[in-house]
C-alpha cells in the first residue's frame, strides 16, 4: 500500500478527532457523575463543537490549499534564506 501525503494528512484528522471526542467523553461523564445540571453540560458540549468545528475547517482549508503537498520546501527555504543573510553579513563585515 502506498502512503501518500493524502493518507497520513487524513489519519492526522482522524486521530483528531478521537482524542478530541475521547476528551468530550471523559469530562461529559465527570461532569454528570458530578451531579451537575444538564444545562451546564450542554454549554460545554457546545462549546466543544464549535471549537472541533473551527479546528476542522482550518484543516480542511490547509488542505484545499495545498499546505500539505510540500511539506520540506518551507525548511530549504528557510535554509537558502539563512545563507543570504550571513553571506550579507559576511560582505558587510558583520560576521
Amino acid at each position: 500500500m502506498k502512503i501518500t501525503q493524502r493518507t497520513v494528512s487524513l489519519m492526522i484528522m482522524f486521530v483528531f478527532l478521537f482524542v478530541v471526542g475521547s476528551i468530550i467523553a471523559v469530562r461529559t461523564v465527570a461532569y454528570l457523575e458530578a451531579g451537575f445540571e444538564l444545562k451546564g453540560f450542554l454549554v460545554q458540549v457546545i462549546t466543544y463543537v464549535i471549537a472541533l468545528t473551527g479546528w476542522l475547517t482550518l484543516f480542511i482549508y490547509s488542505y484545499i490549499k495545498g499546505d500539505f503537498k510540500d511539506i520540506e520546501g518551507p525548511k530549504y527555504d528557510l535554509l537558502e534564506r539563512e545563507e543570504k543573510l550571513i553571506e550579507a553579513d559576511k560582505k558587510a563585515g558583520r560576521y
